[in-house]
């Protein structure tokens, strides 16, 4: 069988028979892709940690019939972090859910493919906050599917925004002034450091970013605003978010 290389990063597997998996992979390369890892689950598998969930790998992959067929995998990075903390796999588990979801088999898409690396990587580091490394990605996934939300001027009737607290609309796409977010727009409250963190976030400033300390509160401002853009335009609920709600403080 013809093989060919891949760098990948394990969105999601399910056990097939008595001792193989089926992997979902997104590849640099190739996009989307299902593969089975034969005789993975066996005790003496060469694979080891490299075909864990979120885990990133270069592989050599076999064309099958159905599925290609993981021949060889060399790890380039771990989640063993993430794998031992729940919080961390919720967030690890919506990268991998949003992307699984948004984009097409054997659809590369460069931008995207490093966005899910980074983020991984940093979600697998204890020292860093997962829930501002998860928004990051929230913003970040947004902007790369043409869903930024409108921040500047009010989605609503187009004016600027003044410095102040303001209403996030999913449905309208962005902030809303005094006047149109009082007219009974589904959405939340912004506070008006929560609109200058979105505004920041936008901007894509990462190194600004990192150095904040966000509060509880306003983290939750950031979050809802973008959990609530994402599925409006997926039109659908996500699984792992309907999670990470159920475990927040």
């Amino acid at each position: 069988m013809p093989t060919y290389q891949a760098d990948a990063v394990v969105l999601r597997r399910l056990q097939y028979g008595e001792a193989d998996r089926i992997l979902t992979l997104l590849t640099r390369e190739y996009g989307k892709l299902g593969a089975i890892a034969k005789g993975a689950r066996r005790a003496r598998a060469r694979s080891g940690g490299s075909l864990d969930l979120f885990s990133h790998s270069q592989m050599m992959l076999a064309k099958g019939r159905n599925l290609d067929v993981v021949a060889q995998v060399q790890r380039r990075g771990d989640a063993r972090h993430i794998a031992g903390d729940l919080e961390r796999t919720a967030y690890a588990s919506l990268v991998t859910e949003v992307v699984d979801k948004v984009l097409e088999e054997r659809h590369p898409v460069d931008e995207i493919f490093d966005l899910v690396v980074t983020t991984l990587d940093r979600l697998n580091m204890p020292e860093r906050s997962s829930r501002a490394d998860a928004a990051w990605f929230l913003m970040r996934i947004l902007e790369c599917l043409g869903y930024q939300p409108q921040l500047q001027n009010c989605a609503g009737c187009g004016r600027a925004l003044p410095e102040a607290d303001a209403w996030f609309s999913p449905l309208l796409g962005g902030l809303l002034c005094a006047t149109c977010g009082a007219r009974g727009q589904s959405g939340s409250p912004v506070s008006r450091n929560g609109v200058k963190v979105l505004r920041l976030m936008a901007a894509a400033d990462a190194v600004l970013y990192d150095r904040l300390k966000l509060s509880t509160a306003l983290l939750h401002e950031v979050e809802l605003a973008l959990e609530d853009q994402l599925e409006y335009h997926l039109d659908r609920r996500l699984k792992s978010l309907e999670f990470i709600r159920s475990i927040r403080p």
